[in-house]
């Protein structure tokens, strides 16, 4: 259990959950970061910012009870002269309210401003800070918010009345309508502030959030959130990599056995992607591999066998045919001695027999050979000149010879080299043959060996005990041809074998 556990975590699987769980975090993080940045400044304006406004509603209202008693003198600029216009922004003073700056002449901004309307009981403007946007003697009804000016309708004079921030031609405004403290020419007061939410520091977003309160349980679901995110990512990374995960090792199973030494092993291509490429491409490479090495291990074989034949040849010409060479030499001296002397004269009839058999058996057991690239000698002409000069020079056997310079696949060269052998040796040892004939021709897309002697000859109806022709006819079937054979008993043997070439 806990090795299965160690390779599910350090394994592919493991990694891809971790994956998972690190980017679905990462990407968590970020949203959560972007929504503060973006809606504390909404949030701290919609809660510290309202209350400022409010504050500032009622300090002007207090203000204006206080000092217009008898009526607002025509002209009047509401708020403190000494502080510049600022479109778009709202500044806090050291008392909660916000600072209202006087602006007297027109304003070069399509902003909004912070900003202080009185407002008669009538529901025209009585004075306000900024007389080029809000004139006095203009309706209310035409330069505030609807909201505020459905307050004022209402003539609620004893309630403070705010609502979400409202657009007006300049932009979107926080503002409150405020009651008069006493009886007079000032009814209410309007105050706005501008309401314009920026990208702030997350950072700074908690800390204005707890400072305010208002957090509430926007913190504690995003810690919830962070931390429900680890089983999340474990189980979607368990089922999305399953798939993946199951693929791979099934090829690291085929790796091994490969490593065994199994080359016959196929993938099944499980999809289109890498994988599957990887899966398909396993499989080409395996079985090439496999017929490779079975290539090579044919040629090593083929070498092995060739070298021992080559050594038991060694031993025969060294061994048995001095032997018999010395036989025959003490034999033909006693037959001198003795000329009536009939066991010796046999004697020395059987021994060149022999010595004669032996020869052919050693050109039988070291032929030209294939290798690799083809034949040990370039083409196969040159080869057949090989064999038929070895008859000629070992066994005195007269052969001729006439062979066309043909170009022919290697499997081709191969069996007419192996099927010359074979019937060249059948026609001495067999048939006594002293007089052969090897000819090679190529016409209308086939080549044609034929190869005759004039020994004792067959009946090619009657089975013999021997496999040379029978495994000359499998040589040419595997390669599409056709054989025939002409023989007779007492007027030798024609062997003619025709395959189809490109």
């Amino acid at each position: 259990m806990l090795g299965w556990l160690q390779r599910r975590m350090w394994g592919l699987s493991g990694r891809l959950i971790a994956s998972y769980i690190l980017v679905t975090l990462a990407v968590v993080v970020l949203v959560e970061a972007l929504v503060l940045g973006f809606q504390v400044p909404s949030l701290v304006n919609g809660a510290q910012g309202q209350a400022q406004v409010d504050a500032t509603a009622q300090s002007y209202a207090q203000q204006l009870a206080q000092r217009y008693r008898d009526g607002v003198p025509p002209g009047t600029v509401l708020g403190d002269p000494g502080k510049p216009a600022e479109p778009g922004q709202a500044r806090a003073a050291p008392d909660g309210t916000l600072v209202v700056p006087a602006i007297p002449g027109p304003i070069r901004s399509n902003l909004a401003v912070t900003a202080v309307v009185a407002i008669a009981a009538n529901g025209t403007v009585v004075a306000s800070s900024v007389p080029s946007r809000y004139p006095a003697g203009r309706s209310a009804a035409s330069e505030l918010p609807a909201a505020a000016v459905s307050a004022i309708a209402a003539d609620l004079t004893h309630v403070l009345v705010k609502a979400p921030p409202a657009s007006t031609p300049y932009g979107t405004v926080i503002w409150t309508v405020a009651p008069a403290i006493a009886p007079g020419p000032v009814a209410y007061v309007y105050v706005q502030a501008p309401w314009s939410p920026r990208f702030i520091d997350p950072i700074r977003a908690v800390g204005e959030l707890n400072q305010l309160g208002d957090a509430g349980p926007l913190l504690p679901a995003s810690y919830v959130l962070l931390i429900a995110i680890v089983p999340v990512g474990v189980l979607f990374g368990l089922l999305a990599s399953r798939r993946l995960v199951r693929r791979v090792r099934r090829l690291e199973q085929a790796t091994l056995a490969v490593a065994d030494g199994d080359y016959t092993i196929t993938l099944p291509v499980s999809g289109r992607d890498e994988v599957g490429r990887l899966e398909a491409n396993f499989t080409i490479m395996t079985r090439q591999l496999g017929s490779a090495l079975e290539a090579e291990r044919q040629r090593a074989t083929g070498e092995a066998r060739a070298a021992e034949r080559a050594r038991i040849a060694r031993e025969i010409h060294d061994a048995i045919s001095q032997h018999l060479f010395a036989l025959r030499m003490t034999a033909a001296g006693m037959r001198r001695a003795d000329p009536g002397n009939q066991q010796a004269r046999t004697i020395e009839r059987i021994s060149e027999e022999a010595l004669r058999d032996m020869a052919a058996l050693l050109i039988e057991l070291r032929p030209a050979s294939l290798n690799g690239a083809g034949l040990d000698v370039a083409g196969l002409a040159p080869a057949l000149q090989e064999i038929c000069a070895a008859y000629r020079d070992r066994l005195g056997v007269t052969v001729d010879v006439s062979v066309e310079e043909v170009t022919v696949p290697a499997p081709v060269e191969h069996a007419l080299l192996r099927i010359t052998q074979e019937a060249c040796i059948n026609a001495v040892r067999h048939g006594s043959a002293r007089r052969l004939s090897v000819s090679v021709t190529h016409q209308d897309g086939h080549v044609e060996l034929a190869i005759r002697d004039t020994g004792t000859g067959f009946d090619p109806a009657i089975p013999h005990a021997g496999s040379g022709l029978a495994h000359i006819r499998d040589r040419v079937a595997e390669l599409g041809g056709t054989v025939e054979i002409d023989s007779a008993p007492g007027r030798g043997a024609a062997l003619t074998v025709r395959v189809p070439v490109p």
